[in-house]
């Protein structure tokens, strides 16, 4: 791309910029960003092997839900269209396991959910939130609305049914519109109809979790 000329001296394309700790790079691959999560997460597992052998189980434990999670946590509804295949070396790097080790029996009994679940659980929150909080701006509110179409907007209206965006490319396709929409009409009605999102978090995640010991 030929440079930006503003005055002078003329502003040169970056690569990747970083904004609000969210590293973007030209095509929106969150390529950057993974490797930098990976690292910190990788950084602080190296630190704390020191003490892997002094520590009770539950300090471990503690100690992984203080400094690693939140570091997978910040801001992932933002980097919807993040790989399964760089999730799961996120995951494996928390759990400090090699490639072909199983997880589900750790991550059972601990009662965590995938890194996948983690994100969904906080799309769907944010989402519960954006249709429920009176005061939520309205370029959110806007974009999502009840099933409409075949004349079945007061059914889907009461069963919290949610229009999927058209579209044709697979950026929209994995924009939070159209992912949260299609996560949330996959949700059993009782979660959905969750009278507050602390009921509706805590609904969604038992939900996840009998999943996971159905599949294990």
């Amino acid at each position: 791309f030929p440079p930006l000329i503003l005055d002078n001296p003329p502003w040169l394309l970056s690569e990747k910029v970083k904004n609000l700790g969210i590293i973007f790079d030209q095509t929106l691959s969150w390529h950057y960003q993974i490797n930098e999560v990976s690292r910190k997460i990788f950084y602080s597992l190296h630190s704390l092997k020191r003490l892997q052998n002094f520590l009770p189980r539950n300090s471990k434990i503690m100690l992984s839900q203080s400094l690693l999670l939140p570091l997978l946590d910040y801001a992932d509804v933002a980097y919807l269209d993040i790989t399964c295949e760089r999730l799961s070396k996120l995951e494996r790097f928390i759990f400090s396991l090699r490639k072909y080790d199983h997880i589900s029996r750790y991550r059972n009994e601990l009662k965590w959910l995938k890194v996948a679940q983690r994100r969904s659980l906080h799309i769907l929150s944010l989402l519960f939130n954006i249709l429920h909080n009176p005061f939520a701006p309205e370029y959110l509110t806007s974009v999502f609305n009840p099933l409409s179409s075949h004349g079945l907007h007061l059914r889907s209206g009461a069963r919290r049914t949610l229009e999927i965006p058209i579209h044709s490319s697979s950026y929209f396709t994995s924009s939070f519109s159209t992912h949260a929409a299609r996560l949330w009409n996959q949700l059993p009605l009782e979660i959905r109809l969750s009278p507050n999102v602390v009921i509706f978090k805590a609904k969604l995640k038992q939900y996840y979790l009998q999943q996971n010991l159905s599949e294990s």
